[in-house]
Order: structure tokens, then sequence, then C-alpha cells
């Protein structure tokens, strides 16, 4: 397990109590996973240890925060046996989440599925339920990249319900490339009503597996690369990945993912806006990121901190040796100690 050498290193490591759970969401018809880890036994509920992990835009929460690596605990393990009263969730269409009924086979064509509203209103039903069953007055939000606007959203609407927010490789507007410029210039031609409308994208896309470790470590030596994330680790988590979001119909294997947030990074972030106002957050946030990361590189990082002019304390750290899923690599432990010491901190 993850337990470093500052915490209880004259015994054995603590029991974990695991629970899952299927709340129903704010609209009729979605159904959502959440899990909660937390040290086994009658403890009362710290008020200020209650926190809830955001996935980002490809896997669910449950593999993202919750897979052993190395040899080890998860993310999820690491906060819980450190005394949070820890929890994570899969957006509805993620993992183990309901799905909307698919007409026809591969070739349904309805719209982005699992927009960002959608997954704030996800959020929103969990901190709920989370609030419920703790007592907590607030909670400590840890979001990963598209989990960033999904956390950052409802902490800029309901900053009262928010103790600390935590952004991991933080999402936010995306500069111009030759792409963008060009597929811009394409739209062009379309009616105005059209020009700033992803439907065609359809509900639901494939990411497979022969193309996630590539776009994964892609820009990192072969050799590095290795170290980060070793082929055996990828394939020990993916098989944890593909028993709940895995597309059965495919030819190739693959992970069948939600395209609502494809089609915000279209209409919205690669327009230059955004899905909420970073202005309205009033809670303590930081903000990390590895230093190879090509997704949310730091110019993003470093615009959206600038923006942060009402939370009551802001950090932000770039860290060594990490990408985009620094979480999930041989560094991560790293990650996981500095988002539990800004949680631990009280600042005024």
């Amino acid at each position: 397990m993850l337990l470093d050498a500052e915490a209880a290193p004259h015994r054995g490591v603590p029991e974990i109590s695991a629970s899952d759970f299927f709340i129903p969401g704010k609209e009729p018809g979605v159904s959502i996973h959440v899990r909660n880890k937390r040290l086994a036994g009658d403890r009362a509920v710290d008020d200020q240890h209650v926190v809830v992990f955001v996935h980002g835009a490809t896997y669910a929460g449950s593999v993202a925060f919750d897979h052993p690596m190395f040899g080890g605990g998860s993310w999820l393990d690491y906060i819980a046996l450190h005394g949070f009263d820890a929890y994570l969730f899969d957006v509805r269409g993620y993992g183990r989440s309901s799905r909307p009924i698919e007409s026809g086979d591969r070739a349904w064509h309805g719209v982005p599925y699992a927009r960002t509203p959608e997954a704030i209103a996800d959020l929103t039903a969990v901190v709920d339920f989370v609030r419920r069953r703790t007592g907590a007055s607030k909670v400590n939000l840890i979001g990963w990249s598209w989990g960033t606007a999904i956390a950052g959203g409802f902490a800029s609407d309901h900053g009262d319900l928010v103790r600390h927010l935590v952004m991991v490789a933080p999402l936010w507007t995306i500069r111009t490339s030759p792409v963008i410029a060009m597929s811009r210039w394409m739209m062009s031609a379309y009616p105005t009503s059209l020009r700033r409308n992803a439907d065609f994208l359809g509900a639901f896309r494939n990411v497979a597996k022969s193309e996630a470790r590539k776009r994964w470590l892609r820009g990192v030596d072969a050799d590095v690369a290795e170290q980060l994330m070793p082929k055996a680790e990828f394939e020990a988590w993916w098989r944890s990945l593909s028993n709940i979001q895995r597309d059965p119909r495919a030819t190739e294997d693959s992970v069948r993912v939600p395209n609502g947030v494809m089609a915000d990074l279209t209409d919205i972030w690669a327009a230059g806006g955004s899905t909420y106002a970073p202005e309205g957050i009033t809670a303590p946030t930081l903000l990390l990121l590895g230093e190879w990361d090509v997704d949310t590189p730091p110019y993003m990082a470093q615009e959206l901190f600038s923006r942060l002019r009402s939370a009551s304390y802001k950090r932000l750290e770039i860290l060594a040796r990490g990408t985009h899923s620094m979480a999930l690599e041989l560094n991560r432990v790293d990650l996981y100690r500095r988002a539990r010491d800004f949680l631990e901190t009280r600042f005024i």
C-alpha cells in the first residue's frame, strides 16, 4: 500500500473499508456509480477530511483513481490511509454509471453524450449524497484534466460547499494551432447556426488500446516512458478499464467513451471560451501538472491561475518527470503527497 514513511512507520498498514453505491442523478434515468474508501472501524467522520475525486475525459473514476499500480495501492487507497473519507464516481456514460439506450448498430449518431453541464449535474448529485452520508458541511474536490472543469464549474457556483479545490492537469482555453485554424476556416462555410455545433461527432467514440499508450507517452524518450508506465503495468490497467468500459462490438480492443467533452472542446475551449468562470471560485485552490504534459500544457495552468482572483489562497506547482497521467505513473506518490498536504493545510 502507498503509506509513506511519515505515516505509522512502525505498525502494519490499517485496513480500508470499501463500499460501492448507485445513486440517482439529477435527471430521470441517470444512475451514478460512487465508490467510497475509508479506514475500517467505527470512526467519526472528520468534517474537514471528506474528499471527492472527479475524473477526466476518457477513463472512468474507478480506474483513474482506484487501480493499484506498481504492486501498491491506488490514489484512493493512499488518501484513505491518511484519514480521509474518500469518494470517486463515474460520470454518466463512463464506467459503471448508466448509458443511454443506443438505437441501431455502431453507426448510432445521437448528440454528444455527457457534456460538461451534465457532468456537473452528476457531481452535484454525488456531493449531495456524500454530504448526507457523512454529515459534512463541505467537501474537498480533486479534479483531473476535464475533471478540473467539472470541479471548477461546481466550485464557482457552490463555493459554500467546497473546502479546498485541487486541479491536476487543469484544462483551460486552447491556443490556436494550424489544425484548429484550418477547421475553423472550414466551418465558416457552414450556416451560422452550425458553426458552433459539434453534434456531428455523435454520442460516443471508441479509444483503441493500440493508440492509448502511444498518446499517453508521446514526446517522452522510450526508455523513460517504460520507467514511467511499463508495458506490463499498462496492460493490467487497461484490463481493469476494459472490464467496465469496453465496446464488445468493436473489431479491435477498445473502450467506448462519451463524446460530450469532445463537443465542448470543439465548440467552446478551442474557440477561446470556457465552461465556467474561475473568478467565482473562493476556495483555496492548488494547480498541479507534470512537466511532460502535452495535453494540458503549462500555459493553461498559468492562465487559469491568473483568473483565480477570488480564491482565498492559490498555488501552482509543476512536478518533474510526469505526463498528463502522472497520477498513474512511477512518480505518482509525489503528486498524491502534495495534494494531501494542501488539503490538510488551513489558510487564512
